[in-house]
């Protein structure tokens, strides 16, 4: 499986590509800074999306949106996100994000969220 991350914190970047490596011995990861960067990119070779909401530029919302719309995208796309009060998940869900990950990332929430798709 391979996966794609878009996180403009690059400590976020690298503490999550660390925690899949420990869990899944077949799962590839490559992450990127901004939803620009990724918008240059054929998507269509990862498995699945894994994106922050709140970056500059293109937030993680309007990210989903082009690469389902745009791109024809149409394997999962996690929400990650510091956004954790009551509904935050919900809204997620709603606007089509397929799972929903808080942070801080709990290695266990990773592990079963990501077991879903794999």
């Amino acid at each position: 499986m391979k996966i794609l991350f878009v996180d403009d914190n690059e400590l976020n970047r690298v503490v999550l590509n660390d925690m899949i490596e420990m869990l899944f011995e077949d799962v590839s990861i490559e992450t990127y800074e901004s939803a620009n960067d990724i918008l240059e990119l054929d998507i269509s070779s990862y498995d699945l999306i894994l994106s922050d909401i709140d970056m500059p530029e293109i937030n993680g919302c309007e990210l989903h949106d082009i690469l389902r719309e745009k791109h024809n995208f149409t394997k999962p796309i996690i929400a990650i996100t510091a956004l954790a009060i009551s509904g935050d998940k919900e809204k997620m869900l709603m606007h089509g994000f397929d799972d929903y990950i808080s942070k801080p990332i709990d290695m266990n929430e990773l592990e079963r969220t990501l077991q879903k798709y794999i």
